[in-house]
């Protein structure tokens, strides 16, 4: 189930607890456990973001989000190599 968390998260490029627990058909909180082990793992990265993005980065998913900071995950490098190696077995 690690692999497909950080499948969706690098596939869709947002982070919605909802969304992803709906794909996978898991609960928003079991989504959140496994997000924090992949964290622990190396295998995503969390930034908290600042609370004033000064990116003009009009084609971001969150772009008109009035929450401020906002929780950023991020792939890894290890991450996106597990990813690659899954790929190739299929």
């Amino acid at each position: 189930m690690l692999k497909e968390i950080l499948r969706e998260l690098y596939l869709s490029g947002t982070y919605s607890k909802a969304t992803i627990g709906k794909n996978l058909n898991i609960s928003e909180n079991m989504v959140e456990e496994l997000i924090s082990q992949l964290i622990r793992m190396a295998y995503l990265k969390e930034d908290m973001g600042s609370p004033t993005c000064k990116s003009k980065c009009n084609g971001c998913a969150v772009s008109n989000c009035n929450i401020n900071p906002m929780k950023i995950l991020t792939v890894t490098q290890k991450g996106k190599e597990l990813i690659n190696k899954e790929k190739q077995k299929n």
